[in-house]
C-alpha cells in the first residue's frame, strides 16, 4: 500500500489518493452494479454452473456434478454474522469445469487485487514482444505484488502498458467483461468472477499467457510477505499450494474493502481451483480479513481433502492501528523497536502513515508451537 510520489509526472500518478483516502476525495458511488447493501439471506445469491468438461476422479458423486458450497445454510450464517458487509465470491474448479458463485455479479472496487492484473498485463506485454521481463518491470513487480505497495511501482507499469486502454486489452484477452478499469486503480469496479478468470489466465494453462509467464506469475504471488497470506489460505490442507494477492485499503463510502484472490492447486499438480472473494463497507481490514476467510474455509472444505493446517500467517504479531498513531507507536506496540519502524511499515503495506483500522505487523513471527 505504499504511496510515494513518481519521479515522473504523468496523469497516472497522483491520482490514487483523491479517489481512496478515508475522509477526503470523491465519493466513488456509482458503477457498483448492484443495489444490494448488506450480506442478507434475502440479498446474497449462490449458484453453481457446469462447463463441459470431463470429470475426474474426485471426492464426491456430487462435487462432480457442481454441488454449491454456498448453500441456504452457510449464506444465513454470513447475513447473521456479517450483517453489515457486503461480500462476493467465485470459485472455478479446473478438475471438473464447475463454477461456483456467491452473490454473482456484484461489483466491488479491487483495492490491491487488481495488482495481480497489473502485473499479467505485463508479463502479456513482454510475451507479446517475444522477451522476459526486463530488469525495470521486475524491481517495480516486486514491492508491488510482495509488499502490496502502491506508488511509483503500480503508475510506472500501469504507463508501461498502455494504462486504462492497456488494461481493457489485457482483460479482454482474459476474459474479463465486467471490470471497470480506473487510473485510480485501487477504485477499480469489477465482480469476482472477474477476478477469478484473471486468476486462471495467470496461473493455469489454456490462457493467453504462456508456461514461462505462468511460471514467472507462480513465483511472485507465492512470494507474498508472510503476513499478508492471509484470505484464500485459510482452511488449505496440507499439500497444497496458494498463489495469491490480496488488497486492503478504505474508501470513502465503503469502509475497508478486502479482497482475496488467486489459485489453489494440488503439489505436483496444475489442477486445482481459482477463486475470488470480495467485501467491503467493513469496520476494520480485520473485519474483512474474517469474512473473506470464513468464505474461503468453506471453499476449502468443499473441493480439497484433509484438515486445514496452521499458516504462517497464523504466526504474526499485528495490531489494529488507531487514528493518530504514528509508525515508531505501531512498532512498539506489535513488540518491535521504534527505531525499526520502517520494517514493521514495510510488510503491512508500506503506507506513510498508519491508517485507522488498519492491520499492521511485525516482520517477526512467533514460534511455531
Amino acid at each position: 500500500m505504499r504511496r510515494t510520489r513518481s519521479f515522473r509526472t504523468t496523469a497516472l500518478t497522483g491520482v490514487l489518493g483523491a479517489a481512496l483516502l478515508v475522509g477526503g476525495g470523491p465519493v466513488l458511488g456509482t458503477g457498483s452494479g448492484s443495489a444490494a447493501a448488506s450480506v442478507s439471506a434475502a440479498s446474497v445469491r449462490s449458484q453453481a454452473t457446469a462447463a463441459p468438461a470431463s470429470v475426474g476422479s474426485h471426492a464426491t458423486a456430487a462435487r462432480a456434478g457442481c454441488a454449491t458450497p454456498f448453500t441456504a445454510s452457510f449464506v444465513a450464517s454470513l447475513a447473521r454474522d456479517f450483517a453489515r458487509q457486503r461480500v462476493t465470491a467465485s470459485v472455478h474448479d479446473t478438475r471438473t469445469g464447475c463454477w461456483y458463485e456467491l452473490h454473482p455479479g456484484l461489483r466491488i472496487t479491487t483495492a490491491s487485487t487488481i495488482k495481480a492484473s497489473v502485473m499479467g498485463a505485463v508479463l502479456l506485454r513482454a510475451q507479446d514482444r517475444r522477451r522476459g521481463l526486463t530488469a525495470w518491470e521486475r524491481h517495480r513487480i516486486r514491492p508491488m505484488i510482495t509488499y502490496s505497495y502502491n506508488n511509483p511501482y503500480v503508475s510506472d507499469l500501469l504507463y508501461r502498458v498502455g494504462g486504462v486502454r492497456g488494461m481493457n486489452r489485457f482483460d479482454r484477452r482474459m476474459g474479463a467483461t465486467r471490470t471497470t478499469n480506473s487510473l485510480a486503480y485501487g477504485a477499480t469496479w469489477t465482480t469476482a468472477r472477474d477476478r477469478t478468470r484473471i486468476a486462471l489466465g495467470l496461473l493455469h494453462p489454456g490462457g493467453p499467457l504462456k508456461a514461462a509467464g505462468r511460471a514467472e506469475a507462480w513465483r511472485y504471488l507465492t512470494g507474498v510477505t508472510p503476513t499478508q497470506r492471509w484470505g484464500i489460505t485459510a482452511g488449505v490442507p496440507s499439500g497444497w499450494q496458494v498463489a495469491l494477492k490480496n488488497g486492503f485499503y478504505p474508501m470513502r463510502g465503503y469502509g475497508w474493502r478486502v479482497g482475496s484472490t488467486g489459485f489453489v492447486r494440488r503439489v505436483g499438480s496444475a489442477e486445482g481451483y481459482a477463486v475470488t472473494v470480495l467485501t467491503d463497507r467493513n469496520t476494520s481490514q480485520a473485519s474483512g480479513i474474517r469474512v473473506v476467510e470464513r468464505v474461503s474455509r468453506r471453499v476449502a472444505a468443499a473441493l480439497t481433502d484433509g484438515a486445514a493446517v496452521p499458516r504462517v500467517v497464523d504466526r504474526s504479531r499485528c495490531v489494529t492501528a488507531r487514528s493518530g498513531q504514528t509508525w515508531r507507536q505501531v512498532a512498539v506496540a506489535v513488540g518491535w523497536p521504534a527505531r525499526r519502524w520502517a520494517d514493521v511499515r514495510r510488510v503491512s503495506g508500506g503506507n506513510p502513515t498508519p491508517l485507522r483500522g488498519q492491520r499492521a505487523c511485525s516482520p517477526s513471527l512467533r514460534p511455531r508451537s
